[in-house]
């Protein structure tokens, strides 16, 4: 059951990160056409291509997280012997679960105190309030710990992402 939510799931991130590179990849292009062609421009579209971009990043941390791509001194983990690898592999998702809890926690006292104040994007005309584009936040980190709960129990890509070195 678990391990079918987790499949689900990374589509549902996979498919959401394709979409907001089409967003971005549309908006620049409208602007781009725009502006080129029309000596014209729209000042929310520079804007609104910069959350878009924003969101995809914090998009692809969560695709990151699921494939156990991260930051890592492979020097010291790899003269490590096996068990001591996976038991610090472990303790090290407790740690960054810990952590995206909290910052899920944050961001959402983020977007409160953000609608509380009524932000919004004054110098650009976009059509709706900061709050809206400061959601990420919380989703992503809430996200990220569902991820690291499905990894810490043992679902989900068995063998972690390679690691670049440097």
């Amino acid at each position: 059951m678990l391990h079918r939510f987790e499949r689900i799931l990374a589509r549902l991130e996979d498919a959401l990160a394709g979409v907001l590179l089409a967003a971005v990849l549309f908006v620049i292009t409208y602007e781009m056409v725009l502006r080129g062609l029309f000596g014209h421009s729209n000042l929310w579209t520079d804007e609104l291509s910069r959350v878009l971009l924003v969101t995809m990043v914090y998009i692809g941390v969560i695709g990151v997280t699921r494939d156990g791509g991260n930051i890592k001194v492979e020097l010291i983990v790899s003269a490590l012997g096996e068990k001591t690898q996976k038991v610090l592999v472990k303790i090290v998702d407790v740690l960054c679960l810990v952590f995206s809890l909290a910052a899920t926690w944050l961001g959402i006292e983020y977007v409160i105190e953000s609608i509380g104040f009524g932000i919004s994007f004054a110098h650009s005309n976009l059509p709706f309030p900061v709050w809206v584009s400061q959601l990420i936040v919380p989703i992503a980190f809430g996200m990220i710990s569902i991820r690291l709960v499905l990894r810490i129990a043992g679902i989900g890509p068995s063998e972690p992402a390679p690691s670049v070195e440097v």
